[in-house]
């Protein structure tokens, strides 16, 4: 959707409103939010309801990121997008809200880190991804994207217990990315670290990640664990700079 890299000073944010979706499918959408709810609890998975960003554009001028984000909630964007966009792209594609994802491609030197997502999460249970997550409502309604980077930054202390004084620099953006399964578009981020992580890290989420996967970038992922296609398209990205900064 936007290829970088771009630095935080040349990403801009702008809040606009978004009207709820008429009682009829309100209904509808809670109906379905409670069944998935029930199911989840049956089968041993998270899911909880929050404030959560949707990206209701992107563009890309003079070298600077404007992203335009309206507020939703997870379990409309749940049912609207990951679950039932079928039905909601001819039915009321107004009413879908595209959580927007904001993740990390961590990397030291030629080996990239990825978390094997556990089989709680509401998406790609057992694939290795990107770690971060949706992004959430920004309480201050700040317009640079430090508020990007805040929740970055608390993504990688609960998930890996990690401080962003862990990284030789602050982060870039590769690009904005779709997924092509769950229709939602991701902001993807880089950062180099200081020092390789541990395979067994203490610190790993293991409510979100069943194992911590260290990559040679240029061996690819094992055969064995399936990668999603937004984390792919980042270790190409980095690899791509990589070589263009060699001599």
């Amino acid at each position: 959707m936007a290829t970088g890299p771009f630095t935080v000073e040349q990403i801009t944010l702008a809040y606009s409103g978004h009207l709820p979706p008429p009682p009829e499918l309100l209904d509808r959408i809670e109906a379905l939010w409670d069944d998935y709810l029930l199911a989840a609890s049956r089968d041993g998975r998270m899911l909880f309801n929050s404030s959560v960003a949707y990206l209701k554009s992107a563009a890309v001028s003079n070298g600077i990121l404007h992203l335009e984000l309206a507020a939703t909630d997870y379990k409309t964007f749940l049912v609207t997008t990951l679950r039932d966009r079928a039905w909601f792209e001819i039915n009321s594609p107004a009413a879908m809200t595209p959580a927007l994802g904001n993740s990390i491609l961590l990397t030291h030197r030629d080996t990239a880190y990825l978390g094997v997502r556990s089989k709680q999460v509401a998406a790609y249970p057992h694939w290795a991804h990107l770690f971060g997550g949706v992004l959430d409502w920004p309480k201050y309604g700040s317009n640079t994207a430090e508020t990007l980077l805040e929740h970055l930054y608390k993504e990688l202390e609960e998930e890996l217990g990690l401080a962003p004084r862990a990284l030789t620099a602050p982060p870039r953006v590769l690009a904005l990315m779709r997924d092509p399964e769950l229709a939602q578009p991701e902001l993807v981020w880089h950062g180099e670290l200081l020092q390789p992580l541990a395979p067994c890290t203490d610190a790993l989420n293991v409510r979100e990640h069943d194992a911590l996967l260290a990559v040679t970038m240029t061996d690819g992922l094992p055969v064995s664990v399936p990668a999603t296609p937004v984390s792919l398209t980042a270790i190409r990205m980095v690899l791509q700079l990589q070589n263009h900064r060699s001599p």
